[in-house]
Formats: structure tokens, sequence, C-alpha cells
């Protein structure tokens, strides 16, 4: 011990162990900030929250998630771009950064048939990707004024027509639940700038269900339970 200590090697320590476990567990992981947005990280996107996450897409407890379900875990991850970019990443395609391909065939997740994925591959993939644009606050400002026929106010009909009219897409409820989290949960008209900023830092930094509580959304209220 007193020769590791003259060479400058410090000894084991339990305890700086699990300490560096746990800020494994915690470090956030999750898709890079959309470009014009004022944050430096994703809340919530650690590896403990990917877990958690997986677990609750995970509803049959198969320990995998189709393609639908994988698309959703990548968003819980941060990440906010079209399903065909998802799809991309899930088929281990990042040809925007041909090292990131060497990666993703080096770890086994270039797999373009692939139907299912675990977590341990989800993850792989999410951090594979890490060179990817997430989006940008342009971008859905100008997404949202085309669907505003480029007015500055957008109504709640209009994003309640759009967003609901795809099987896959949203329900009445997850329209409320967004407005909620960015306050505007009683808006008939939104503007659209506004909108844009609010809807991306709450991607960043999600609220909890007693914020949403505090922000007028209520569960059972609104999906019409008696």
């Amino acid at each position: 011990k007193s020769g590791e200590q003259s060479q400058g090697v410090r000894p084991f320590s339990q305890e700086a162990y699990l300490a560096s476990q746990k800020a494994d567990l915690n470090a956030g992981r999750g898709a890079p900030v959309p470009k014009g947005v004022d944050r430096k990280s994703m809340a919530l996107t650690s590896l403990t929250d990917g877990k958690v996450a997986f677990e609750m897409i995970d509803e049959k407890r198969e320990g995998l998630l189709d393609r639908g379900q994988a698309r959703c875990w990548l968003r819980a991850m941060g990440w906010c771009v079209l399903d065909a970019e998802l799809d991309a990443m899930l088929s281990g395609d990042a040809s925007e950064k041909p090292s990131a391909s060497r990666t993703a065939a080096r770890m086994g997740i270039h797999n373009p048939e692939r139907t299912k994925w675990g977590l341990n591959q989800l993850l792989q993939i999410n951090d594979a990707n890490a060179h990817r644009q997430n989006s940008s606050l342009k971008q859905l400002q100008a997404a949202l004024r085309r669907l505003s026929n480029n007015r500055a106010r957008i109504s709640r009909d209009r994003l309640s027509e759009f967003t609901t009219s795809d099987a896959d897409g949203f329900s009445e409820l997850d329209l409320s639940q967004v407005l909620a989290a960015v306050g505007s949960f009683s808006s008939k008209q939104l503007d659209v700038d506004q909108l844009s900023v609010k809807v991306l830092d709450r991607i960043c930094d999600p609220p909890s269900m007693a914020e949403l509580a505090d922000l007028g959304f209520d569960v059972a209220r609104v999906a019409g339970a008696p």
C-alpha cells in the first residue's frame, strides 16, 4: 500500500466507486438540445430515466419494443425529429457521420430488417446518434406557420385537426396535456413563435404530473371520466 501511494496510485475506495456508479446512472445521455433553445442539456434522460421510460412503454413486459414503441422511447430521450429520421436511427443509418456508421456496425445495431429492440440496443442507438441535429426552434416555428397559413397565431382547433387526424398521432388527451405543459391549456388561440419556444423548452425539461395539475390539467376531467 505504501509503495502504491509513493508512486501516486490512489488506493481503491468503495465509497468513491459507488458514488461514481450513481453519477453514471444519473448523468444525462439524451438527445442534443434543439438549436435555439436556451438550455444546456436534456432533463430526465439519464440511464435510470431511460429504464423507467422503457418499462412504461413495454406494457406487455416482453423486454422488447416494436418500431412504434421504440420511436416513443427515443422521443422520451428528447428526440424531436420526424418518424423517418427515427426509423433511420433504429436501422443503424448514421450516414451523417461515417464514423458513427462504423461504430453502429461494430456494436451490432446496424440492421435495417430489425423489428424489435431491447433497452441496451436502444441506448446504443441513442449514443451512436449523438452527433445528429435534433430539430431547431426555427424549424418548429416554420412548421407551425405553414400550419397556420402563415399567420402569427394558430387556433387550438387547427392544432387538434392536424395532430389527431392520423391514427398513430395524438389523441385529444395528448394535445391537452401538451398545451397544459406550456401553460396554454385553456387558450383558443396561440402565438406561433411563443408556442414553439415553450414546446421545445418543455421537451428539454418535462413537467411532472403535479406541475401539470397546477397548470390546470386534470387527466380524469379531460378524459371525461365520471
